[in-house]
């Protein structure tokens, strides 16, 4: 066949001008044992895997029966050296302060293998399907994107506020990138927010007792004193959990320590140019500032703190009015009214005339 003889011709050709035939076997030995080692690293990499993921398992379905008392937290463990170095920066974290935020309630940190990616579909799934298997209330994970204000972030599946696990809330905690900049009050605030995300009662500081509350605004207190490093929207829910905790307990206990705090920076917010002022934010302002000279006049009663905390209190009173949502529910209401109007007067037509 033609292409039998094209084949016996390169043959001749290359044992002539490119290998003999003994060094030609050679080369096809030297050649096979490569493939043969290839297939058997391909073979060995699949196995690791496959044991790594049993083992995996094994752990999550460990987890899952576990029945002691407390709160079960998952960390992916991060890839890379510099994501090595957050992840033992989050352990020591989640170990040294998460307690003091859960008011004593026991915990458990448990590793488990990496997850690549943020809150996106594939990791996002991977995420809820861990979740669901080991029934743990928390899932971390970590994600390095620079050196940025925000690129050290820590992705969450939480089941606070009695979520099943299928669920459970996804959430991101952008931190800034440099591990330098992560000391401080930094390990403080990454559990408070964590803490917050695995009980979401802590943003609703009316759920507790006074005195632990007390002493959650004073750590929010010192906190607001070294966070230079922090995001501006963390900045303003940490500013936003302390003022609201700081009248809370001063309505509740007489406490006025930290009244003074939150007057100044609510006023502060009020005062910043009219660009950086962000509307719900002027509304929580005039809304602490009236609750905060109430709670001060009834300690000491001052009529000018109540005619002030009056006007701060209207200007609430105005912007939900304005609101769309608050109007359409007000029209929604309004609607209910009449149709609930119509039925008894039909009844009492009804009774009185038989109809």
């Amino acid at each position: 066949m033609p292409v039998l003889v094209w084949f016996d011709t390169v043959e001749t050709w290359v044992q002539e001008h490119v290998l003999p035939g003994g060094e030609m076997a050679a080369f096809g030995f030297l050649m096979m044992l490569l493939i043969i080692a290839a297939v058997i690293v391909i073979l060995f990499v699949l196995l690791a895997k496959a044991v790594r993921r049993a083992m995996m398992e094994s752990g999550l379905r460990r987890a899952a029966k576990d029945k002691s008392p407390g709160y079960r937290i998952l960390l992916a463990a991060p890839r890379g050296l510099s994501g090595r170095k957050a992840g033992k920066w989050l352990m020591s974290a989640l170990e040294y302060h998460l307690g003091a935020f859960n008011f004593g309630a026991p915990f458990k940190l448990l590793r488990t293998s990496p997850i690549q990616g943020g809150l996106e579909g594939r990791a996002l799934a991977r995420a809820r399907r861990r979740m669901v298997v080991s029934q743990a209330d928390m899932f971390l994970w970590t994600e390095r994107t620079g050196h940025r204000n925000e690129g050290f972030l820590i992705h969450g599946l939480s089941r606070g506020g009695g979520l099943r696990a299928e669920e459970a809330r996804p959430f991101t905690l952008a931190l800034p990138g440099r591990v330098k900049d992560l000391d401080g009050q930094l390990p403080r605030i990454a559990a408070y927010f964590l803490a917050r995300e695995l009980q979401p009662a802590l943003a609703n500081p009316q759920s507790f007792r006074a005195e632990k509350m007390k002493l959650l605004a004073e750590a929010l207190g010192e906190m607001l004193d070294d966070c230079a490093s922090l995001s501006p929207a963390l900045l303003r829910r940490l500013e936003a959990d302390f003022c609201a905790t700081g009248v809370h307990v001063a309505e509740q206990s007489g406490d006025l320590d930290a009244l003074d705090r939150v007057l100044r920076l609510r006023r502060g917010h009020l005062q910043a140019p009219q660009t950086d002022r962000d509307s719900w934010r002027v509304v929580q302002s005039h809304m602490d500032i009236g609750r905060a000279l109430i709670a001060r006049s009834m300690v000491q009663f001052d009529r000018k703190q109540v005619e002030d905390a009056i006007s701060h209190l209207s200007k609430v009173i105005e912007a939900l009015q304005a609101d769309p949502t608050i109007q359409r529910a007000q029209t929604v209401s309004d609607t209910m009214a009449k149709a609930k109007n119509m039925l008894e007067t039909r009844k009492r037509f009804a009774v009185n005339f038989g109809v």
